[in-house]
C-alpha cells in the first residue's frame, strides 16, 4: 500500500490492487494520505495457491491497464 502511494507521489502511474479483505483498510489509509484517486482493484480473499492467484492476475489485468490509461 505505502510502496504504491510513493510510486504516484514520484509521478509513476500507479494501481493498488488488495484483496476483498483489505479494501476497507486500503481506502481509509488512502484518505488519511490523501491519495483518494488512487485507483484500487480488488480481487477475491484469500488468493490461495499460485494458480490461484494467477488466475485472479490474469482476471483483472484489463482493469489495471484501464485504471492506469485514466
Amino acid at each position: 500500500m505505502l510502496d504504491a502511494i510513493r510510486f504516484e507521489e514520484r509521478g509513476k502511474p500507479t494501481v493498488l490492487v488488495a484483496t476483498s479483505s483489505f479494501v476497507r483498510l486500503a481506502n481509509s489509509i488512502k484518505k488519511s494520505m490523501n491519495m483518494e484517486d488512487l485507483p484500487l482493484v480488488v480481487v477475491s480473499h484469500p488468493l490461495g495457491t499460485e494458480q490461484v492467484a494467477a488466475q485472479q492476475a490474469r482476471d483483472v489485468a484489463d482493469d489495471i491497464v484501464k485504471a492506469i490509461a485514466g
